[in-house]
């Protein structure tokens, strides 16, 4: 006799019963029968079952408009935007801490009709594999489905969304499934507008979108991936976009099909420096440009015989990079409205430097740079041809010694004046007791006393002696601008609480 497995498919219990059971004159044996009348008794009962849930959720629905006072007594228009300050876009990007709109409609039936008509909870989305604060679905067509029903519940906003492949490409179906996920988006493309895409360069071609045109104004692409350059593809997309802010992380600048004359601001990093050139090249209306892990020349173009001009650009960021490129950089620009500087972990080619700041019309006014040994005695010449600085910030800092800076900045008797403008000083790192003396012969000059002072070090210990301390502590009670923290330990309070607590 064959035995069969047959699945119940609302009580989802496994029921093991003969197939054909005939063993009394062609009739199921006794056994049998008794476990057929159980067998309908239990689908019954379980058609009874969602019959009252399906009442109950009724009757909740009843319950939340007698019982909640705050959003069923609102109008709608108020209380979607209490829903939408409830879920800002930002926290779709951060862990999720129950600020999904996806919560909101689980509460009950009205607060679900409310949230899945309100579009501009469903402007932003984040679609990645990760354990937190991001849309992590074992099931890959509850993912689909997901993203499908997000957008589309977005009516006709602009669209924030952010797309991280998982770190494996091919994942257990992950990479098909991301493919998938590429081609729910680009039936939106006409609606994107701050798109971030983490994904190896390979697959950049699928973000073609469709032909409808777009109002894609921030662009970031990020090679999660480097390879080789047989493995890259071209982001085109059918309407060509002409992003206002662009980001490329180790893709190359020739797979990239955009309009760049209404770019201003760039990011660039891993790209090679004939590259950087040309992106700045296509873009007259820069106003802000941050280079790093610049490498030599890839050969995709020509490097520039003649100075670049940027007439817009107001800052300008260098970090990482070598200091023969940094030369090349610095060397092959004009920038004459440049207002902030920032120079990170980067060699210091001091001659370059000069040259080039010489080129600047004095505009500069925000100077923020990170400094070893070797670079900070050379700093007082680089900073005297800096006149009009408003703003001098040193990054890492690490020196045992006042040093020729120090010097410069609590001397009146300089000709001409170091630094005349300068209103806002800001270091941090290890920070030496030689600061202090320095710090007190500052602002003891008549031409320092409105500057303001900012220490932040990592000191692991209590940086100055009693007296210093006192000396430091009447300054600010005497209305200096000066602040001394330890990360987030302000050292002159701490000292104050210190010495008082005896008197409470």
């Amino acid at each position: 006799m064959a035995c069969m497995t047959t699945l119940c498919s609302r009580s989802k219990v496994k029921v093991l019963r003969p197939e054909q059971c005939a063993v009394l004159d062609g009739k199921p044996c006794a056994a049998c029968t008794e476990d057929i009348e159980l067998e309908k008794e239990m689908n019954e009962l379980q058609i009874r079952v969602e019959k009252i849930l399906i009442r109950r959720r009724t009757l909740r629905t009843v319950m939340n408009e007698i019982h909640d006072g705050l959003i069923h007594r609102f109008p709608p228009e108020i209380a979607s935007h209490i829903f939408i300050q409830y879920t800002p876009p930002s926290a779709l990007f951060n862990q999720d801490d129950g600020s999904s709109p996806l919560y909101l409609g689980a509460v009950c039936r009205k607060w679900r009709q409310l949230a899945w008509g309100t579009p501009r909870l469903w402007s932003s989305l984040l679609v990645g594999f990760c354990p937190r604060g991001r849309y992590n679905c074992s099931n890959k067509s509850d993912l689909l489905q997901l993203v499908a029903e997000w957008l589309q519940r977005s009516a006709s906003l602009p669209l924030t969304i952010r797309f991280d492949h998982p770190i494996q490409e091919v994942h257990q179906g992950v990479d098909g499934v991301y493919q998938n996920v590429i081609s729910i988006l680009n039936k939106h493309s006409e609606k994107w507008y701050d798109m971030h895409f983490e994904l190896p360069a390979c697959h950049l071609h699928r973000l073609s979108g469709s032909p409808q045109g777009n109002m894609l104004r921030r662009l970031v692409l990020k090679n999660r991936h480097p390879t080789r350059d047989s493995d890259s593809s071209t982001f085109c997309m059918k309407s060509k976009p002409s992003p206002t802010d662009l980001t490329l992380m180790a893709v190359h600048l020739p797979y990239i099909d955009i309009i760049c004359d209404n770019l201003t601001v760039a990011t660039v990093g891993y790209m090679g420096i004939d590259e950087c050139f040309e992106l700045i090249r296509r873009a007259p209306v820069l106003e802000s440009l941050s280079l790093s892990m610049i490498y030599a020349s890839s050969r995709f173009f020509p490097i520039p015989n003649t100075r670049i001009i940027l007439p817009h650009l107001r800052s300008l960021e260098l970090s990482r990079i070598a200091e023969e490129n940094v030369a090349k950089i610095l060397d092959s620009v004009c920038l004459p409205s440049l207002e902030r500087c920032i120079y990170y972990q980067s060699p210091f080619p001091l001659d370059n430097m000069v040259s080039f700041i010489g080129r600047l019309p004095s505009r500069l006014k925000i100077f923020k740079i990170s400094i070893d040994e070797r670079n900070y005695h050379q700093l007082p010449a680089l900073l005297y041809s800096l006149s009009s600085l408003e703003s001098l910030e040193l990054l890492n800092f690490t020196h045992r010694s006042r040093g020729p800076l120090f010097d410069a900045l609590s001397t009146s008797a300089q000709s001409p004046l170091f630094l005349p403008h300068l209103q806002s000083l800001e270091f941090g790192g290890r920070i030496s007791s030689a600061v202090w003396e320095c710090v007190l012969q500052i602002f003891a000059l008549s031409h320092r006393q409105s500057l303001r002072v900012k220490i932040n070090g990592r000191f692991g210990y209590y940086p100055f002696e009693d007296e210093t301390a006192k000396l430091l502590l009447e300054l600010v009670d005497r209305g200096f601008d000066l602040s001394i923290r330890d990360g987030k330990t302000d050292l002159l309070q701490k000292y104050k609480e210190r010495n008082s607590a005896p008197n409470q």
